[in-house]
């Protein structure tokens, strides 16, 4: 599919008063301003809603057709195309996510409209002497040393499954992903600890992941890969697990996963198995809208797996030796916040 460029401001643009969380909440769509833009994007006249199949995505340049930008490369497989294997891996890992929501924060966004999400791997610098460090909260940590370490591991096991996922349908941009980790010496969101040799199912070296009706204002992200690796699916939300037959309860719907600027929306609202998409994130605007009313069981969810510029800058800092010099920081010495400086923080606290 090919379609031109055209900017489009489907939310209205508020810059908030203040800082604050109602000032910046202030700034949100209301419900009637959500609802027209629902209807802008369910007019066959006005976007086009992909719900199956497989399709690539392209921006193309009217004044010359062989100008063209890869966009998204969207991929369903319904549920009874799903393997035993890919079902069983699938489950682990929306369970372990589902797990490790309880030794991470919930992440603060001005571009979250409602719903949550989460951040597991590596991400810059946050405090004092630190050059890098991973998403953990030591906190939430020591309530439950012996859980973390088996959520731990189990990341292990999903990073190797997640690979599978995507490397069966993808395999050139996971390659690409790949060789970036390596060229950069970057850890990948599973790798408790830094090392300088990723495994082969390193491609990523973070992941989000969201559920509760997730919705966002309309962005492109600051990465340095070329893709991020999106993964929907349904699951339960007491327990994380995958739900395949959500597609049948008349009172649960997902949302739509849009590109405004090529009036491409990836439907999503009775999504019969699961949908992956590869795509430029940082270079193509992208949101999820969803106005649908929360289900007391089931939950939308969505994983995307990237590797974004402050992290990569923060790891060409400590492979340049620019810390080498330098033993601290204000009087606090350098570290890596990876899993061993945590556990030790933890044992500390408890």
């Amino acid at each position: 599919m090919y379609r031109p460029y055209q900017h489009q401001d489907l939310y209205p643009v508020r810059k908030p008063q203040s800082n604050s969380t109602a000032d910046i909440k202030a700034t949100h769509p209301t419900k009637e301003e959500f609802e027209a833009v629902d209807s802008k994007l369910l007019d066959p006249n006005q976007f086009t809603l992909i719900s199956n199949g497989r399709l690539c995505l392209y921006q193309i340049n009217p004044l010359d057709k062989d100008d063209k930008k890869f966009i998204a490369y969207i991929q369903f497989t319904r549920s009874d195309e799903l393997s035993q294997e890919e079902v069983h891996d699938i489950n682990f890992t929306t369970e372990f996510l589902h797990e490790s929501k309880e030794f991470v924060s919930t992440v603060k966004s001005r571009k979250i409209f409602r719903g949550k999400m989460w951040t597991i791997g590596w991400r810059k610098s946050q405090t004092k002497g630190e050059m890098a460090g991973r998403y953990l909260d030591s906190v939430l940590i020591v309530k439950n040393i012996v859980g973390y370490m088996e959520n731990l591991l189990e990341g292990i096991t999903a990073g190797n499954m997640i690979y599978k996922l995507f490397n069966s349908i993808a395999n050139t941009a996971v390659k690409s992903a790949q060789d970036l980790l390596k060229s950069l010496n970057l850890p990948a969101f599973q790798d408790p600890n830094w090392k300088e040799n990723p495994t082969e199912d390193s491609f990523a070296s973070n992941l989000a992941f969201t559920q509760d009706g997730f919705s966002n204002r309309p962005h492109a992200d600051k990465d340095t890969s070329n893709n991020a690796f999106l993964f929907l699916c349904n699951t339960n939300k007491q327990d994380g697990s995958l739900s395949l037959d959500g597609h049948r309860d008349p009172t649960f719907s997902g949302p739509l996963f849009v590109f405004p600027d090529h009036q491409v929306a990836v439907d999503l609202r009775k999504l019969d198995g699961v949908c992956r998409i590869v795509f430029a994130a940082g270079q193509f605007r992208h949101f999820t809208h969803n106005v649908q009313p929360d289900h007391e069981q089931l939950t939308s969810f969505g994983f995307s797996l990237q590797t974004t510029k402050s992290c990569t800058d923060a790891f060409k800092r400590i492979c340049s030796n620019f810390y080498k010099e330098k033993s601290k920081e204000n009087g606090v010495e350098y570290y890596i916040g990876d899993h061993d400086h945590i556990l030790k923080k933890a044992k500390e606290k408890k």
